[in-house]
């Protein structure tokens, strides 16, 4: 049963952390007969581990009170130490306090792929198409990449339902990045400055609906000339120019004498590659002869759309490959791929481990009620109500619940720093997270109390005292 039920978890948590906007993950899922083997023995040390303990017990047990004891099975009276944990008692609090640390863990990562999700990436990410092209591949030479690339624009921008098209050498957000080394004009020192580059075709910032701040933008007969141009974002022009008027300013490569790239805009910051880095200085430049993406904004949902577009491409060279194609959202999920998975994963095994402490702690209340049925009939006997009898059964559970709440919070306050580097925008001692989880384990845990103390409640006092 455990390898059929291993086989089917391996296949069932594959299909899990490939929804959800992950993709497909690649899992080798044939079964490996050195794993089998050694979880069969680890499985089976285990078991004898476990069951050395009540069995050295159970050879030292006194004959006359257990032969006095027999009438009543177990049923019999608590003994004189059942309100202490024991090592039961110990077990349930070790799972609860794990089942904490788990639960605060992926809490914190599942506010951290929110956290991520809600960032503002200084563009309008909706309803954006992006496909790739390289006519490099097919031979094009660069004159050639013009045409096609103004060809292409046209056609997919007439479209219906597209807004408008345009194209870039990467798309935002694709874990690409140009970096270039440069110097400004007026720069009074020699070290070389540092900005990200992105060559952009006609229509790119307001395809992306990336606001312009002053200035303009790129002409088609400036993307067709040599003329050397840029537009450049806010963060360039803090960084580099401070309150100098950028338009008309001149910069290039490290070399003094190659000063010759003119600003003639400047735009709105806008995340590059990275959601989670603050803006970097972004000088966009003319795309000319080489690969593309194209970006295509649309009235509603793009992805109905991939044929026609296809087939725009098709009738303009069918020899020519598209790559790459996938709405601007999707590309940001790819982009949270690994924090997804993180939260999806850790988010699992804390249920799991939620679940196997309520069902420890459910277990042990129903063995205390069976084992003290004929006390708890004499209480009832002697005036106990059925609250007080729920109240004394889900008060040991709710003990038992509470010393691994605490147990397993200060180890919370211990571990989170250790998580410090994989969250965004939520602190490690993040008190909604801590007490959330607080409230829920104990919500879940009052349950599993309940269940056991509501049969306790049923317990006939007439049917125990008959026992005595």
């Amino acid at each position: 049963l455990g390898v059929w039920l291993a086989y089917w978890g391996a296949h069932a948590l594959a299909v899990f952390v490939s929804t959800g906007g992950l993709g497909q993950v690649p899992l080798d899922m044939q079964t490996d007969l050195r794993v089998l083997v050694f979880v069969l023995l680890v499985s089976s040390l285990t078991a004898v581990l476990c069951g050395l303990a009540p069995a050295f017990r159970g050879t030292r047990v006194n004959l006359v009170p257990a032969l006095k004891e027999s009438a009543g099975g177990v049923s019999g009276a608590a003994p004189a130490g059942s309100r202490r944990f024991g090592l039961s008692g110990l077990l349930v609090v070790a799972q609860v306090a794990l089942s904490i640390l788990v639960l605060v863990g992926a809490g914190l990562l599942v506010r951290t792929l929110t956290n991520l999700k809600s960032i503002d990436p200084g563009f309008d990410a909706r309803n954006i198409l992006l496909l790739g092209i390289d006519p490099k591949l097919n031979g094009y030479g660069e004159a050639q990449i013009q045409t096609l690339y103004r060809d292409l624009q046209s056609r997919l921008g007439s479209l219906p339902g597209v807004i408008s098209a345009s194209y870039s050498s990467d798309a935002l957000l694709s874990g690409s990045l140009w970096s270039q080394g440069i110097r400004v004009e007026g720069q009074s020192d020699k070290s070389t400055l540092e900005t990200n580059m992105l060559s952009v075709g006609p229509g790119f910032f307001e395809t992306m609906r990336i606001p312009l701040l002053s200035g303009r933008t790129f002409t088609e007969a400036e993307l067709d000339s040599r003329q050397l141009m840029a537009v450049v974002n806010r963060a360039f022009v803090r960084r580099f120019l401070g309150t100098r008027n950028p338009l008309g300013t001149h910069f290039g490569e490290t070399d003094p004498k190659a000063l010759q790239r003119e600003i003639i805009g400047v735009v709105a910051d806008a995340k590059y590659n990275d959601l989670k880095a603050e803006v970097e200085p972004t000088a966009y430049v003319p795309l000319r002869g080489r690969g593309a993406h194209f970006e295509l904004r649309t009235v509603t949902n793009p992805a109905g759309l991939i044929p026609a577009i296809r087939q725009v491409v098709r009738d303009v060279d069918s020899d020519l490959p598209i790559f790459d194609i996938k709405t601007q959202s999707e590309q940001i999920d790819q982009l949270l791929f690994d924090e997804r998975l993180v939260a999806r994963l850790s988010s699992l095994f804390g249920i799991l481990a939620l679940v196997l402490a309520c069902v420890g702690l459910y277990g042990l209340l129903s063995y205390e009620v069976a084992r003290r049925r004929r006390e708890i009939g004499i209480r009832m006997a002697l005036g106990a109500h059925q609250r007080d009898v729920l109240r004394l059964v889900v008060g040991r559970g709710m003990v038992l619940t509470g010393v691994g709440v605490v147990l397993g919070l200060a180890g919370a306050f211990a571990m989170t720093r250790y998580l410090a580097s994989l969250l965004y925008g939520v602190q490690p001692i993040d008190p909604t997270t801590f007490g959330g989880i607080t409230v829920l384990l104990i919500s879940v845990a009052l349950l599993a109390c309940y269940l056991p103390a509501r049969r306790a409640t049923k317990v006939d006092p007439l049917v125990a005292l008959r026992q005595e």
